[in-house]
């Protein structure tokens, strides 16, 4: 899953070469901690240590990881236009939606 995760460096660096190209506005900040909960999350880290290491509610954790699965899921629809970035999507969004976040 790591693995998957890095891949998506090379994703983003496309992705924000397409806003800018269409003058669209970048996300103005990321939340790393919730970046970082995510990551943990989707390279395997057990659900009562990745709760107690960001020492958030766990409904709070569901509900981000959930969004984050739903998203990643989105983009997994985009199989006819860009395929590496979907099957890269489809298998984090897969690893992200397991219990308790499914």
């Amino acid at each position: 899953p790591l693995d998957i995760i890095a891949g998506f460096e090379d994703i983003i660096y496309e992705v924000s070469r397409v806003e800018w190209r269409f003058g669209t506005e970048p996300v103005e900040e990321i939340n790393l901690s919730a970046a970082a909960a995510a990551e943990r999350w989707a390279g395997g880290m057990e659900w009562d240590v990745l709760v107690q290491r960001t020492k958030a509610e766990e409904g709070d954790l569901v509900r981000l990881l959930s969004r984050t699965g739903e998203a990643l899921m989105q983009i997994a629809n985009l199989k006819d236009s860009n395929p590496r970035v979907a099957a890269a999507a489809r298998l984090t969004a897969e690893t992200i939606l397991r219990e308790p976040i499914r």
